[in-house]
């Protein structure tokens, strides 16, 4: 596969956590490169991350990440070509699903790539051994953008807040991580599935340069709130060998993820938290 629309096209593309954050947003990115898309969901009601006119392209599976019978039926019904392991689990506990799609994987007989998401380790925190033999690792800073749920984090906190008129209130400014916007994590994730193929399983790591601090996200966040020019703290840009870097500027990236928060909003689903300062 190449870095490119028709190389997707009429491919069927299993991903499990389909309903998650980044999960959806890897729908979305291999549903605009021509894929057909296999969600697999774990006894929830398929959501629509998608837009009209799109069924027929979509296929769903319902089962569990660590089920190895029903992601090897899927994988050999829809006849995937790769697989995206997205499904959220306990960091701190015994993860049973990766271990189950590579098995699953192994069974279907065909190579495909097997591409998973995890975060970048924090400095003086050794990475764990791997024991994923075939997988493909994504490694992304902090993902914030349109679908983020987790209201906690100092994106969807900040926006929330902003968006229902309350004053801010002071967080920490803690260590400085690098942000990365979903939709170019899902760009990441497809481009570490092509590379793949071409190269073997192998763990990569995407950097935007958006490097900052609670304290200055919640900033810059305000700053495109009220249509101010955003000063981004002064940051190397990373060197990201694999041909990736974000798609669209911070503010535009932001604005996205504002706009998103405000239908949410509006559709009664949230109940804002204070903002940052």
């Amino acid at each position: 596969m190449t870095d490119s629309t028709l190389s997707w096209r009429g491919r069927r593309v299993l991903v499990t956590g389909y309903t998650g954050f980044l999960g959806g947003a890897v729908a979305r990115e291999l549903f605009a490169r021509g894929a057909d898309v296999v969600g697999l969901l774990n006894d929830r009601p398929a959501p629509n991350v998608f837009g009209p006119g799109q069924s027929g392209h979509v296929h769903f599976v319902h089962g569990r990440a660590d089920n190895v019978f029903r992601l090897h039926s899927a994988m050999a019904v829809h006849e995937v070509a790769a697989v995206f392991h997205l499904a959220a689990h306990d960091p701190f506990g015994d993860d049973r699903a990766t271990p189950a799609v590579l098995h699953a994987a192994k069974l279907y007989g065909r190579r495909i790539p097997v591409v998973a998401a995890r975060p970048i380790p924090q400095l003086g925190i050794a990475r764990a051994a791997t024991r994923d033999d075939g997988l493909t690792v994504a490694r992304f800073g902090e993902l914030f953008g349109p679908g983020d749920r987790k209201l906690f984090r100092i994106v969807p906190a900040t926006a929330l807040a902003l968006l229902a008129g309350d004053a801010p209130t002071p967080t920490p400014e803690g260590a400085a991580r690098d942000f990365v916007f979903v939709t170019d994590a899902a760009r990441a994730c497809v481009r570490a599935a092509e590379l793949t193929v071409s190269n073997g399983p192998d763990e990569h790591t995407f950097r935007s340069g958006w490097l900052m601090t609670d304290h200055q996200m919640a900033a810059a966040v305000r700053d495109v709130f009220a249509a101010r020019p955003v000063a981004l703290p002064d940051s190397a840009a990373p060197t990201n060998l694999n041909g990736w870097e974000p798609a669209r500027p911070f503010a535009e990236a932001v604005s996205e993820t504002l706009a998103w928060y405000r239908e949410y909003l509006r559709a009664g689903c949230a109940v804002p938290v204070r903002a940052a300062a």
